[in-house]
């Protein structure tokens, strides 16, 4: 009976590490293949014992000029993302703290914005971008990433607002602050775990679209996910160029999310114990 219980109480433990290694071993796989020469890449049986080399990375970077694509990924993401919280924000507060006729009418009418196929949108995006001269450009792709990102955001930033005692917004218009400053003073610092996890998650998804770029950039504001591409060409796959890029497209995104760890968990925990 010791023994069965003592295997229970380890059980979550073992499956939790089972989990984590099959969703580790694509990864690993990839940072493996990244430092391996191209003909190590392409060996059979593989090579688990190589000499570890930085010139996949050295290629990218500068030979293929990656470096512009990197710039240019994270200038459209972190502008898509700041776009899509203050929009985001704005809207999800209006919505918890006001009553009016159609409500819920335009909660769902937000829901239904993100729910969208992209490639529904991309063209007429694209007309639109020839008509006013914005193709190539970042606020095009800032732009429409922000419609899905606002989308998004106003969904996930009304349940966290909800949680946010009226009670205490009123006690600060009662001492004579504006409605603005209740907003940025109280409600914004108490949903700031909220409006973290939402951000990490505006920010993959821009960091990760391919679509948009795909259709509204050529060369000047190409992203990451895009000129990936370039690697494939008749001759041959680069796949240890391909891995390179890959590691270092993943990598921004998850040193952010160990950087706000801590409000992430407690964002999306928030409101779940009283």
């Amino acid at each position: 009976m010791r023994a069965r219980r003592g295997f229970g109480r380890w059980l979550p433990t073992i499956g939790a590490f089972v989990v984590v290694g099959i969703f580790l071993v694509p990864v690993l796989w990839t940072i493996e293949t990244s430092l391996k020469t191209r003909i190590a890449a392409w060996s059979m049986p593989p090579h688990w014992i190589f000499k570890p080399s930085l010139a996949n990375y050295h290629a990218v970077l500068f030979d293929h000029g990656f470096l512009l694509y990197l710039k240019n990924s994270m200038i459209i993401a972190v502008g898509a993302t700041a776009v899509s919280l203050t929009l985001g924000s704005l809207a999800a507060y209006g919505l918890e703290r006001n009553r009016f006729r159609g409500k819920q009418a335009l909660f769902f009418v937000f829901l239904f914005a993100y729910m969208i196929p992209e490639m529904a949108i991309a063209l007429p995006a694209y007309l639109l971008g020839v008509r006013f001269h914005a193709i190539d450009t970042y606020w095009v792709l800032i732009a429409m990433h922000a419609t899905f990102g606002t989308a998004f955001a106003t969904w996930m930033l009304r349940g966290f607002f909800a949680d946010v005692p009226k009670e205490v917004e009123e006690c600060a218009l009662a001492d004579g602050c504006t409605r603005w400053g209740a907003f940025f003073r109280i409600a914004l610092p108490l949903a700031a775990p909220g409006l973290v996890a939402t951000a990490v998650f505006c920010l993959i998804f821009s960091w990760n679209d391919f679509p948009y770029a795909l259709v509204l950039s050529t060369l000047r504001v190409e992203t990451l996910p895009v000129a990936v591409g370039q690697l494939k060409t008749p001759a041959g796959t680069a796949w240890g160029e391909i891995m390179a890029v890959t590691v270092i497209a993943f990598t921004p995104t998850v040193i952010f999310a160990f950087l706000v760890q801590k409000w992430l968990v407690r964002g999306l925990s928030f409101g779940a114990v009283k």
